[in-house]
């Protein structure tokens, strides 16, 4: 088990010396050099892009809405410095655009004067994008530019939702303020809700007392009907009963004429008769007091006297008004007996000389009564026939009186139908006023409704200005992208193969002269046996490697340029940078070789490859990378290996390629010195160069 520490194994030869275990050393830690180290350098290089130099420059010159200042530009600083995802330099335009030329700064943001005025433009009626310029220069670093590419997409959503909440707050406004509108207007609108409710059942009370309006109306009008045929017989009847009392009071005129008349004259008759009396009463007393008197004297007075008193008696019995001629028997048979009286007492006047006045007075007494009576008897038929005619007035007023009470009776009823028509046309006028009162109260409701729904609704109107379709679209574009990147490139390149191409470039160069070393003698000891010199001993070895590095270089730049697609901006002074590189590392690698031998150069140039790699910036900005590999990169050759064919191919040539230029043209002669310098004491030979402690 123990044979591979024998004499004669491999490892024998490492166990004397110094460098053959420092040798081991390395060859334990070479693949740990190049993956840790690899690993270490670009372990999180997105989080280290705080370190990275943008220039940031500020133009906007403010704007103001509704009276207030808008500083969006200044907010947008102020959230990027406070952010601190880059490394934000705040400065001017010349000094941006001269820092991204000569990569003082990887790229430049630039926030232009009319920021702030695009940023509220949404409300206006030219909407446009809120702009940020964005100028890259991928000859500083074509990584750099994509990541600041990503970075300005994160930017541009932060500068969205900052310039988003300016044009939101500009269309919110106007909304809040339509919403204000339309709120007061859906009040409105309740109102107007409540009115036509409140005129809903207005109409439903209007309309049920329109029902009984009309019900009443149809009473009122059958009625109205029946009070119209009793009217018209009433009137009739009327006409019938004036008719008669006119007749009536005419007649009753010659009645009371008549009357007046046979008034006078039964008067007259009654004092006649009364006087009469008295003198009959006087003539009985004288004849009584004739004691010899005739007894057919006595008879015919006495006979006399009970008529007179009969007379007297019905005359006075009668009742008023008795026609006179109902008294004309009695009369008359009063006359006769008087008649007979008469010729009796002729006969007896003899025998009563002395009653003889006495009977003469009353025979007047009794003419004149006949004399009045007669007199009476025109009256007392003009009384008849007032009376007669007084009657049929009478009757044709009892029949007008007849016909105006059916009359009557049918105006009654009518006049009932009539007020219980009226009672219920009052009810439903009454419901007609309430619903009329109600139809109005919610008519006012619903103009106020209205006018308030209008005017809020106009306000509202107003908040949101009109638009057009193409307002519409332009608006939309705005708000939903308020923010456009202006981006802009100073040197381009096409892609990431163009970007990378000056670290692989880098990268195979230093290979190419690791390979070629492996193959050729980085100093022949037969130029050294011939004693040349140091320099020429250094050439003779150089040379060789010399042509085949410029054939590595026509080769690799032939399959770049037209295998792969490489277009260099300046294509043959790529090719000669691209050989100026090969020679500087032939040079460095010879150097190594020459000075520490060929085991040690080898694996010192191994190392250099893989601090090189991970300290050029040929991938992530070196200011992403760990201090460590900040600080190797200024003394890093393939550090202005990349810097140079950066400017070669992508374009911008500023003094980065002449430094380029003279620091690999310094490594070139420096390596080249040192190792003829080295060479020089290697001409003569010892013990240790002919058993060198590590060989390979």
């Amino acid at each position: 088990m123990l044979a591979v520490l024998s004499p004669g194994t491999e490892l024998k030869r490492f166990r004397k010396g110094v460098m053959p275990k420092i040798a081991v050393a390395v060859l334990l830690f070479i693949p740990l050099i190049y993956g840790a180290l690899y690993l270490w350098a670009f372990w999180a290089p997105t989080d280290e892009l705080k370190n990275l130099p943008v220039a940031l420059v500020n133009e906007d010159t403010g704007a103001v809405k509704d009276g207030e200042k808008i500083t969006a530009g200044n907010d947008v600083v102020d959230n990027l410095l406070d952010g601190g995802d880059l490394g934000w330099q705040v400065t001017d335009a010349a000094d941006a655009h001269s820092g991204v030329a000569d990569g003082d700064y990887y790229f430049s943001v630039t926030i232009p004067a009319d920021f702030s005025t695009n940023a509220i433009s949404v409300g206006t009626d030219t909407p446009t994008p809120a702009i940020v310029a964005v100028d890259y220069n991928d000859a500083n670093s074509f990584l750099a530019s994509t990541l600041g590419t990503s970075a300005m997409a994160q930017l541009r959503s932060a500068v969205s939702a900052e310039i988003g909440e300016q044009a939101a707050n500009v269309l919110l406004v106007g909304l809040n303020d339509a919403g204000d509108g339309i709120r007061s207007a859906a009040d409105g609108a309740t109102t107007l809700a409540d009115g036509l409710t409140t005129a809903r059942d207005g109409a439903g009370t209007l309309i049920v007392g329109l029902g009984s309006l009309a019900d009443g109306a149809v009473s009122l009008d059958a009625g109205a009907g029946r009070l119209s045929d009793g009217a018209a017989s009433l009137s009739g009847g009327l006409a019938t009963l004036n008719s008669g009392a006119g007749t009536l009071a005419a007649k009753s005129g010659d009645l009371v004429a008549g009357a007046n008349s046979l008034s006078g004259g039964m008067q007259a008759a009654a004092d006649g008769a009364a006087t009469l009396s008295d003198k009959s009463q006087q003539l009985t007393a004288g004849a009584e007091t004739i004691a010899g008197g005739t007894a057919a004297l006595a008879a015919g007075a006495g006979q006399v006297s009970g008529g007179i008193d009969q007379l007297v008696a019905a005359m006075q019995a009668a009742p008023a008004g008795t026609p006179a001629t109902a008294f004309l028997p009695s009369l008359q048979k009063l006359q006769a007996g008087a008649a007979e009286l008469g010729t009796q007492s002729a006969g007896a006047a003899t025998q009563v000389q002395g009653y003889a006045g006495l009977s003469a007075q009353f025979t007047a007494g009794v003419g004149e009564l006949s004399s009045k009576l007669s007199a009476g008897a025109p009256g007392a038929a003009q009384l008849a026939d007032g009376a007669a005619q007084l009657s049929a007035g009478a009757q044709q007023l009892a029949d007008g009186v007849s016909t105006a009470a059916s009359g009557a009776a049918t105006l009654a009823d009518g006049a009932a139908t009539l007020s219980a028509g009226t009672g219920t046309l009052v009810d439903g006028s009454g419901q007609l006023v309430e619903g009329g009162t109600a139809l109005e109260e919610g008519a006012g409701k619903l103009a106020d409704g209205s006018q308030e729904l209008a005017q809020k609704l106009g306000e509202g109107g107003d908040a949101i200005p009109a638009m057009t379709s193409t307002d519409v679209d332009a608006k939309a574009t705005v708000l939903s992208d308020p923010v456009a990147l202006d981006e802009s490139w100073q040197n381009k390149s096409e892609g990431f193969g163009e970007g990378f191409a000056p670290f692989f470039i880098a990268l195979a160069t230093f290979v190419g002269a690791l390979i070629t070393w492996l193959i050729l003698r980085a100093l022949p000891a037969r130029a050294l046996a011939a004693g040349a010199s140091g320099i020429r001993a250094v050439m003779t070895g150089f040379l060789p490697a010399v042509a085949i590095g410029a054939g590595q270089v026509v080769i690799m730049v032939l399959v770049l340029v037209y295998g792969i697609g490489l277009q260099p901006q300046y294509w043959l002074a790529t090719s000669a940078f691209m050989f100026l590189v090969t020679l500087a590392f032939l040079a460095l690698q010879q150097m190594f070789i020459i000075l520490l031998g060929t085991a040690a150069g080898r694996v010192v140039s191994l190392v250099l490859l893989m601090l090189m790699l991970t300290s050029s910036g040929g991938t992530y900005p070196v200011e992403t990378t760990p201090a460590f590999f900040q600080a190797l990169h200024p003394w890093m050759p393939a550090s202005y290996v990349v810097s140079g064919l950066r400017e070669l191919i992508t374009g911008g040539v500023d003094s980065r390629l002449w430094i380029s230029v003279l620091v690999l043209a310094g490594t070139l002669v420096g390596s080249l010195a040192i190792s003829a310098w080295s060479a020089g004491k290697q001409r003569m030979w010892t013990v240790a160069r002919l058993h060198p402690e590590l060989s390979i």
